[in-house]
């Protein structure tokens, strides 16, 4: 009996954007920092928020990339008391390397 043929199965490779900002009713002394900085440079802006941007690259099914992706985001890379979070995910045309 012939062993049967392996099957070759290539993950997709996923770029995901994470957005992480201060919830509303917190505070941001950073935000108010560029604030007054844009002020004393002659720019006019009102109500800025900073956050943080994370960019990661993973390799699955979409809707499994989609749950590890929510559970990172949720449960690592925000604290849900005080951040709000979003994210967007895009198949890359980019493929990963193999024993990268």
């Amino acid at each position: 009996m012939s062993p049967e043929p392996t099957k070759t199965h290539q993950a997709t490779v996923f770029q995901a954007k994470v957005f992480v900002t201060l919830k509303p009713s917190i505070l941001d002394p950073q935000g108010r920092t560029v604030e007054r900085a844009l002020s004393h440079l002659g720019q006019q802006a009102s109500s800025v928020r900073v956050g943080k941007l994370i960019e990661l690259q993973l390799e699955g099914e979409r809707g499994e990339v989609e749950a590890r992706l929510q559970d990172m985001a949720v449960n690592v890379l925000s604290n849900p008391v005080m951040e709000d979070v979003r994210w967007e995910l895009e198949e890359s045309p980019v493929q990963a390397v193999a024993g990268a």
